[in-house]
């Protein structure tokens, strides 16, 4: 009797434990409602609090929503006056790494119907530019860092005299710190893009996520993959992406991927795509390729994709003067083509880089710490606003197709489809008339043009709707 009273002791001490250590796990989880005073739980069992702890600037307001919302983003904090105004004192742990998210649902609160744009700077130093929208899913802006306090800030900078900072929700959550090991102790990752290829309709979160990122999806694709595997195995890949994400992906031979919003020069980057095998492979069988990104091989070795696991590949550079794409190309002796399930791609804060760049594959140990800005062993995602993915031609290497490479990329835009005209060295000129747009339209851009349009629509780092976050691949033969 003694025995099994000691045995249910120890059970419930551990128990207990179990408990605490998700508890602490969850410490520095928040989530704010800006606008509101009071704590709700939403429909996906999220908690939200009030603001007021938080901020003492600016006036909040509601409005109706014209399709069913989550109640977050029908309130809002807006700052009608001040050059800049602050969340502060909301809590994170020191020295870990943290995700903050912040969403801008405009709702036309104030009846002018002008989306403004503004900045938002994270634990006062990690910029982004905001360009919110009049579209009902709003937009979005994230960036990944390590706070220097226990303590960490949202500031929102005035950038326009005329149009007002606003903002719909904080987001706080904590990621593992053997995560985006790439990450120097200064910097911070300014989300672009997070895309799962092959999925079709919503957008991946908790609890599927269970840093509750973001994955947008590819609703119009190639040819798609759906994986046999009975689970798929994520901790090969440092960042740890959901298995739900690498179940599908986009496979193609030659495929290849430009993305017209990526600035063109002066910002270092953070690139990590994510690999998983969706067939088990018979004896006859072999995937292999490598991934190029601007000429510049991503990989130092051949990707292949594992069965039932993941493998990421990583690159870290400064962007060229010429437009950056993303190739895929075979091995000789590979039979399957080339595939990827998933990317991310950040531009890096505070990275002094300086023209450095880095190549290397994450799969079962962790790729060395980059600091503050220098050439880490190994790199990661990082890229453009969210409108991006768009796709080209086979790529210089693609075997059989027309070169990857083209000077000049003219992008005319109608209420429903997007044409992309190409021009190479040589001054031939091809077209393909873009798939149709759905609920949004992307960001107007003229590239191989100058002057004043081009510093506006090009050079300008941006920050796009949330729904543009659905990315529209051309691809070519």
């Amino acid at each position: 009797m003694e025995e099994e009273s000691s045995m249910a002791q120890a059970s419930f001490l551990c128990l207990l434990l179990s408990f605490s250590i998700i508890i602490l796990s969850n410490a520095a989880d928040i989530s704010i409602d800006c606008g509101s005073s009071s704590s709700h739980i939403d429909a996906d069992n999220r908690t939200w609090v009030g603001d007021t702890a938080y901020v003492t600037t600016g006036l909040t307001s509601t409005f109706k929503p014209l399709v069913k919302t989550d109640d977050s983003l029908t309130t809002l904090r807006y700052f009608p006056t001040g050059e800049t105004n602050c969340f502060s004192n909301i809590p994170v742990d020191k020295g870990g790494k943290v995700l903050v998210r912040t969403r801008f649902n405009y709702g036309d609160y104030d009846g002018e119907s002008k989306a403004p744009k503004f900045d938002v700077v994270y634990d006062g130093k990690h910029r982004d530019s905001v360009i919110t929208t009049t579209s009902i899913s709003g937009s979005r802006s994230e960036a990944i860092f390590v706070p220097e306090s226990g303590n960490t800030s949202v500031c929102f900078f005035r950038t326009f005299l005329n149009e007002n900072p606003f903002v719909s929700t904080i987001e706080v959550r904590r990621l593992d710190n053997s995560m985006y090991t790439d990450l120097g102790p200064k910097e911070g990752f300014i989300l672009q893009q997070r895309i799962a290829y092959g999925r079709l309709q919503e957008l991946v979160r908790s609890p599927f996520d269970p840093y509750d990122r973001i994955w947008a999806p590819t609703p119009l694709s190639t040819v798609t993959l759906t994986s046999a595997a009975t689970s798929i195995n994520t901790t090969w890949a440092d960042n740890r992406p959901p298995e739900i994400v690498l179940r599908t992906g986009w496979s193609r031979k030659d495929m290849a991927f430009y993305d017209i919003n990526l600035p063109f020069s002066g910002v270092t980057f953070y690139i990590v795509l994510y690999f998983s095998e969706p067939l088990s492979l018979a004896s006859d069988q072999k995937r292999s390729f490598y991934v190029y990104y601007d000429n510049k091989q991503v990989s130092p070795s051949t990707i292949m994709p594992p069965f039932g696991a993941v493998t990421q590949a990583v690159l870290r550079a400064v962007v060229t003067t010429k437009l950056p794409y993303l190739t895929f190309k075979a091995t000789p002796d590979s039979t399957l083509d080339p595939l990827i399930n998933a990317l991310e791609l950040y531009v890096i804060s505070n990275s002094g880089g300086n023209g450095t760049s880095s190549t290397g594959t994450g799969g079962g140990g962790s790729p060395s710490t980059g600091g503050g800005g220098g050439s880490p062993s190994s790199g990661g995602g990082g890229g453009t606003p969210s409108t991006g993915g768009g796709g080209g031609s086979s790529g210089s290497d693609g075997g059989g197709g027309k070169s990857g490479w083209f000077d000049k990329i003219y992008v005319l835009e109608w209420p429903f489809f997007v044409i992309y005209v190409y021009e190479d060295s040589s001054g031939e000129k091809s077209s393909n008339l873009g798939l149709p747009l759905g609920i949004s339209i992307p960001s107007f851009a003229v590239l191989g043009t100058g002057g004043w349009f081009a510093w506006k629509l090009i050079f300008k780092p941006k920050r796009h709707p949330e729904s543009e976050s659905i990315y529209y691949p051309l691809f070519s033969s």
